[in-house]
């Protein structure tokens, strides 16, 4: 499993405290740093879904694949975020053949 990301991890990699990273996303993308990464972890998981073959791949390894455990609280984010749920991006527009890089 992939190490989870912490503010602090964040806060050494870019150089600046916990406190001016936050301001500076908040000013920036108007979220906090947190909140930014599960968007870009659930946008990551919406591609995936979109490209997948529905019947060789399963919500659940593709939230797992981006770092989700609770498969509730993905579902419930997901749907906040995209206005559908992640089974019905999944079934929507299978595309296998399109299959993006997953790394």
């Amino acid at each position: 499993m992939k190490e989870r990301i912490q503010l602090g991890h964040l806060s050494e990699a870019s150089g600046v405290s916990k406190r001016t990273l936050g301001y500076l996303f908040l000013h920036t993308y108007g979220i906090t740093p947190m909140a930014f990464l599960k968007r870009e972890r659930l946008r990551k998981a919406r591609m995936l879904l979109q490209h997948a073959d529905p019947s060789t791949t399963t919500v659940t390894s593709i939230a797992r694949e981006c770092g989700f455990q609770h498969m509730g609280q993905f579902s419930l984010d997901y749907k906040r975020l995209f206005g559908e749920s992640p089974s019905a991006t999944l079934h929507q527009h299978p595309r296998a053949d399109r299959m993006p890089d997953r790394q």
